[in-house]
């Protein structure tokens, strides 16, 4: 049995690249989030107050 060694050396790699994307986005995602909010209660104040 021959094990490839390109597989055991870009697995992990690829396993860190996609963690790292899915927590850039998530984190980018969240912070929209909160830059909406503000968003909305500025005009609130602007326009309301």
């Amino acid at each position: 049995m021959v094990m490839d060694h390109g597989i055991i050396i870009f697995t992990p790699i690829f396993a860190v690249f996609i963690g790292f994307t899915l927590f850039k986005f998530l984190k980018k995602r969240k912070r929209s989030t909160k830059s909406i909010y503000k968003l909305i209660d500025d005009l609130e104040k602007k326009y309301i107050y």
